[in-house]
């Protein structure tokens, strides 16, 4: 196929993907937010080799250390796009609608409205994805090398982001799904192929863990000792990732699906889907299709959540679990086939639920970026006005440090609505935390004054001596205690 054919068929998903990205993360690329672990890690990618992530920490020679949410945000839906791209060729979704709509589904999803809030890493974390995609369609492609290649490919996705290997897992599912609903393949044909997809993700588990263990010795670091689930056995693990899976489609854990109106249009777009497959296996009578067909069903929800097979509950958040998505690509790959005439009617009240959902991920994202957007404003109009009192303390100079006693006044408003963000577990800071205080003042507010450390601040609220002192905003909240400037938010009034 040449080059011309080959933008022919990609144009549809990859500009699709790319216009929705700017509806719904226009905001993130747009405006720079100091957004959960973004805030300290402003001009660093934060844990690499620590978190088992070498790959992370090459990708500084080519993605410099440097929060820039328009330009790692363009690259960012570039690798998105891609990576929608291989994923209609490896499901081949003929259907010009299902492509587009796959697209949104894929770009829109919440994990990535989050994800973009971290913009010193959003780059290189949409190139893993990419990286995983890659790696299933160079396997599926049956291109020469594939054993070598695509477990290279998967391996060093991990070594940047270990959550978008359950992209590669549940993409297997899906081709072997693929193969017996589509192409017809026999039973005993589609297991084995089955095996050698296996194969392939374990050479790919093995080779992450190899280099892990290398570079463990010659950092001289416990890479991902506590990360590691070995507190569960096996069955549990598999038991905790069902739950997560389900309570994600039917509670909106994770904040994925999470309104009454989303659900609604999660289960008509399954319904639409399943009534398809049962057209399509009207008559079959294979008793060993039939129960593989089963079988990958059933474990298609704990190959998206598989990391809880690996890793231990409390390090798994909600952008780690971003291969729930890989529902959507079930769904267009079994409305994509040629259906009966009596099935036809399906995709049009599927395609509407699913556009649905990609318009509800749309404004997932800019709710959060709002969201985010008055957090910082607030915190920033705060401690605003926390050094303009500290700066007016008599003599002040170069030789006060600070000491912010207590919690900072929370937020006045709630934006959570149908949109409860306290479901999207993310692994950061938050911003109105006062312990951040430090990092807003010196990074976004441009002042680089001595804090006094914790040991400090909890000595002067044990040692009473702020007992005398109104609380923050009041007057006298503000007082200087020998070397220290003390600001008492310890007793918040409404």
């Amino acid at each position: 196929m040449n080059n011309f054919t080959a933008f022919e068929r990609d144009r549809l998903p990859f500009f699709s993907a790319l216009l929705f990205g700017l509806a719904a993360h226009g905001f993130w690329l747009t405006n720079k937010l100091p957004f959960d672990d973004d805030l300290p890690n402003l001009f660093t990618k934060g844990a690499t080799f620590v978190s088992g992530r070498y790959g992370l920490e090459l990708l500084r020679l080519v993605m410099p250390d440097a929060s820039m949410p328009w330009i790692y945000g363009l690259m960012s839906l570039c690798f998105l796009a891609a990576a929608v791209c291989l994923t209609v060729r490896i499901f081949r979704i003929e259907s010009r609608l299902l492509q587009v709509l796959l697209a949104g589904a894929l770009v829109c999803f919440p994990a990535e409205g989050a994800t973009m809030g971290y913009a010193f890493t959003a780059a290189p974390y949409a190139l893993a994805l990419l990286l995983t995609v890659a790696g299933v369609w160079c396997f599926e492609s049956g291109k020469r090398g594939k054993w070598i290649l695509a477990p290279l490919l998967i391996a060093f996705s991990c070594s940047i982001y270990q959550g978008y290997f359950a992209f590669a897992a549940s993409f297997c599912v899906l081709l072997m799904l693929r193969a017996l609903v589509r192409e017809g393949r026999d039973a005993k044909t589609v297991f084995r192929c089955g095996l050698r997809l296996l194969g392939m993700l374990l050479l790919a588990l093995a080779l992450y863990g190899l280099s892990v263990l290398v570079a463990s010795r010659l950092l001289g670091l416990p890479l991902l000792g506590e990360a590691v689930n070995a507190s569960q056995s096996l069955p549990m693990r598999a038991a905790v990732a069902y739950s997560a899976w389900l309570k994600t489609l039917f509670r909106g854990y994770f904040a994925y699906v999470p309104t009454p109106v989303s659900l609604i249009l999660h289960a008509l777009l399954l319904l639409a889907a399943g009534a398809a497959l049962l057209l399509r296996l009207r008559g079959e009578r294979d008793a060993g299709r039939i129960g593989l067909l089963a079988l990958l069903l059933a474990l298609f929800p704990l190959s998206c959540y598989c990391l809880y097979l690996l890793a231990d509950n409390a390090y798994i958040h909600s952008l780690a679990l971003y291969p729930f998505a890989s529902l959507y690509v079930l769904c267009a790959l079994l409305l994509d086939a040629p259906l009966p005439d009596a099935g036809k009617w399906l995709r049009a009240p599927a395609a509407a639920a699913l556009a649905g959902i990609v318009l509800g991920g749309a404004y997932f994202s800019n709710a959060l970026g709002l969201y985010a957007k008055l957090q910082y404003e607030e915190s920033s109009a705060l401690y605003t006005s926390v050094l303009a009192r500290v700066f007016s303390v008599e003599d002040f100079d170069e030789s006060c440090r600070v000491a912010l006693v207590g919690d900072a006044p929370g937020a006045r408003w709630d934006l959570s609505g149908d949109f409860p963000f306290e479901k999207l577990q993310l692994p950061g800071v938050n911003i109105t935390d006062v312990r951040q205080a430090e990092n807003v003042i010196r990074y976004y507010l441009g002042y680089d004054l001595p804090f006094a450390d914790e040991a400090e601040t909890a000595a002067l609220e044990q040692s009473g001596a702020i007992d005398d002192m109104p609380a923050w905003p009041y007057d006298g909240s503000v007082r200087r205690q020998g070397e220290l400037i003390v600001v008492n938010f310890s007793e918040v009034r409404p």
